[in-house]
């Protein structure tokens, strides 16, 4: 390792988001212990349990987050932060070890009685912004804490300057790349300074891919069945797999929405329907009711639907379009799909289908 490697880590060593001072309380991780009420959050969850994480980001937090896991034998987990920040490079090194979990993160506190406003004043700020950046996904909405950035700074100096302060600014640049974040979010963190606090609104933090609300965005491609081609349009959320195929007949664009599951559960879901639908940004739309308008294949459960050019404009000015099917009470099966990137691609396959 060169001297002047040796010297821009030292220097990440010592940045840090917020005074000395304030970093006196180092994060602690708390999660629910009693085997029942773990089993049915688990079960409820697909598996993922709650962990709140609360403090400062101090040097070996990602440690400890490493012997917390082990001792309460997790292997799934959605990580709650509230906390004010703390050291730079621990910050990462704990996103890092998140990324390598394949766990989740947002913004939180523990909350027994699940009330809706429990989160409003938890925060993760400042190097607890790029520890919330290892998850996988990575949620942040009314319902959560906040998020916030600013510059970095060292604890001793106060400020980073000439050829030291870019070396960390690259690693930094480097380490939103690696977790799939825009690097305009670290632009935005150099408008504040270590006293102020640049807070991501949701819509913000989305644009940036600084949250994803566990939803990957979706891939349109043309694909061939036999010699006709069709558009796939797939969305991989942390839940559940949404796939839209678009073919063209006669100058008709069908649509089948499909649900990707197994083969067990989409024939249960299917064979219980009691009615299906699709949702523009959350208003029904195409109801059929009776155990027809929805069918299993293999792993999917699809829901067919023939678009007429009024009905495809319809569609394609949503935000988001559901697919739904109920059939068991009060609950419903299906999932999402987001169209601000992918509709100009559905509009391009409609109107050549319409003018072949």
């Amino acid at each position: 390792m060169g001297i002047a490697t040796r010297i821009v880590l030292s220097l990440l060593a010592t940045a840090a988001f917020q005074t000395v001072a304030n970093a006196q309380t180092p994060m602690t991780f708390f999660m629910e212990t009693d085997p029942k009420e773990r089993f049915i959050a688990k079960t409820v969850r697909g598996g993922v349990e709650d962990i709140f994480a609360t403090g400062d980001i101090t040097e070996g937090t990602a440690e400890r987050l490493i012997a917390f896991i082990r001792a309460n034998k997790v292997e799934a987990a959605k990580i709650y932060f509230n906390s004010p920040g703390g050291s730079l490079a621990e910050g990462m090194r704990l996103g890092r070890t998140i990324r390598r979990l394949q766990f989740y993160t947002t913004i939180g506190v523990y909350n027994a009685t699940y009330n809706e406003g429990a989160n409003a004043a938890s925060i993760c700020a400042s190097a607890c912004a790029y520890a919330f950046a290892g998850g996988t996904s990575r949620f942040l909405t009314d319902y959560t804490g906040r998020l916030g950035v600013h510059q970095f700074y060292t604890d001793n100096t106060g400020s980073l300057s000439g050829e030291a302060a870019q070396q960390v600014s690259g690693l930094i640049v480097a380490y939103l790349d690696e977790m799939g974040i825009d690097a305009k979010a670290f632009t935005i963190s150099t408008i504040a300074d270590r006293n102020g606090m640049i807070w991501l609104t949701p819509d913000d933090a989305l644009k940036l891919r600084f949250a994803n609300n566990g939803s990957d965005a979706p891939v349109a491609e043309i694909k061939l069945a036999g010699m006709t081609p069709y558009l796939r349009v797939q969305q991989e959320h942390h839940d559940v797999t949404t796939r839209v195929l678009f073919y063209c007949y006669e100058k008709t664009v069908h649509m089948e929405f499909g649900i990707v599951t197994n083969p067990e559960t989409s024939a249960m879901i299917a064979g219980n329907q009691k009615r299906s639908y699709l949702e523009l940004d959350f208003k029904e739309f195409f109801v059929a009711t009776g155990g027809t308008g929805a069918e299993a294949s293999d792993s999917v459960v699809w829901i067919g639907r023939d678009l007429t050019p009024t009905t495809l404009a319809q569609l394609n000015r949503a935000t988001e379009i559901g697919g739904w099917i109920d059939g068991f009470g009060a609950v419903r099966y299906g999932a999402t799909l987001q169209m601000p990137t992918v509709r100009e691609k559905i509009a391009d396959f409609a109107r050549q289908c319409y003018a072949s």
